[in-house]
């Protein structure tokens, strides 16, 4: 197989497979890049994957420079002549509990044994580097046949149930490539989503799926609603209710650059209730206290007019007048200073205010608040 790299690229390709020669491993491409190769795209990242030990292989290389390393699972990142490399031993691993972390129970397989313990057969494909330049293709799992009838089909019947995050890395897949879900798969999304065990989940990988899934503007909006509607909510929790109609509408109304951060918000965290705020320096201050993101979230949960009234006329008012100008106008120090400048910023935030500037707010309190 052909993969065009960069000549400098090229170069560095070839020193590793005759490197691998020498110290008697194998090494592959794997993962992303080799899809990519076959799907006709131009492979972004390394991935190379050493049949043996690759700590001790890539710590042999005199002209590598290593960023860090990974004993237990036997990965390394690197970076070659400016160029990012990650090594990963093959190794076999098994899932002790539904949805937890893999456990490694052994490193330096056969390529067939690291290849079946992936998510998807299109991505359970490997490339031979050799010195020649030449890729002979691995595909145990018909993944490249997959790839031309744009499938996506797990390995084996447990897969979701070992790791559910395959559903949400799955749905980002038939996003990006417009792929989709195989009958059987559906089968057994739908299987897995009636009768599943979170006791050993972990919620830090999900969350990290989570982030990758709507990393990009263009699919998050298409990914979150087909979250809802397939309920895959239900990986993390029985029943919420998310509305993605709501939330878009928020995105919009509080003009969020970045979705993915409200999305992966509105999932993982609790629904919240209207916080009941009687005046306009109340709203002032208890949404002052808010990120961009946790505004537009709780918005889109409890729809709550204050939020919007504070977005749309109060968030950008500010005082320009200091404590130690009040002190120089006769105010007393201690708590006075600060109920004057709530006095002020009260004013400042009325309809229809007339302070505009700090010799606003100073004529203000000469007229208010100086006895």
């Amino acid at each position: 197989m052909i993969i065009k790299f960069s000549d400098k690229t090229d170069e560095i390709i070839k020193t590793l497979a005759l490197k691998a020669q020498d110290f008697g491993v194998k090494v592959y491409f794997v993962g992303g890049l080799v899809r990519d190769v076959i799907m006709g795209k131009t492979p972004l990242d390394i991935d190379i994957l050493v049949e043996g030990n690759a700590v001790d292989f890539v710590s042999s290389l005199d002209f590598v420079q290593i960023k860090s390393v990974h004993k237990d699972f036997g990965t390394i990142k690197t970076q070659i002549n400016g160029t990012d490399i990650d090594f990963a031993s093959t190794r076999e691993e098994c899932y002790p509990y539904s949805g937890c972390l893999p456990v490694v129970e052994k490193i330096g397989c056969n390529i067939e044994c690291d290849l079946k313990r992936r998510d998807f057969t299109i991505n359970s494909m490997a490339l031979e580097i050799t010195p020649d330049g030449d890729y002979p293709l691995i595909d145990p799992f018909c993944g490249q046949n997959d790839i031309k009838n744009r499938t996506l089909k797990v390995l084996h019947k447990k897969s979701y149930i070992d790791d559910p995050t395959r559903i949400l890395r799955g749905l980002d897949f038939k996003l990006r490539f417009e792929f989709d879900f195989s009958v059987q798969d559906k089968k057994l999304i739908e299987e897995y989503l009636k009768s599943l065990d979170r006791e050993g989940l972990s919620i830090d990988r999900v969350i990290l799926t989570l982030n990758k899934l709507f990393c990009d503007n263009t699919r998050a909006v298409p990914a979150f609603r087909e979250f809802c509607d397939k309920k895959y909510y239900r990986i993390l929790y029985d029943g919420k209710n998310l509305s993605p109609q709501k939330i878009e509408q928020a995105l919009k109304l509080f003009k969020i650059k970045d979705f993915g951060d409200v999305y992966v918000k509105c999932i993982t965290e609790t629904a919240m209730e209207i916080v009941p705020l009687n005046t306009r320096l109340e709203i002032y201050k208890y949404f002052k206290t808010l990120t961009p993101v946790e505004l537009c979230v709780y918005y889109a949960w409890t729809d709550d007019k204050n939020a919007l009234l504070y977005f749309e006329e109060l968030k950008d008012i500010k005082l320009y007048i200091k404590g130690s100008d009040l002190l120089a106008l006769g105010c007393k120090q201690g708590r006075e200073i600060g109920a004057a400048l709530d006095k002020v910023l009260e004013a400042k935030l009325a309809l229809n205010s007339r302070i505009f500037n700090y010799e606003d707010e100073i004529e203000f309190v000469k007229k208010n608040l100086i006895l």
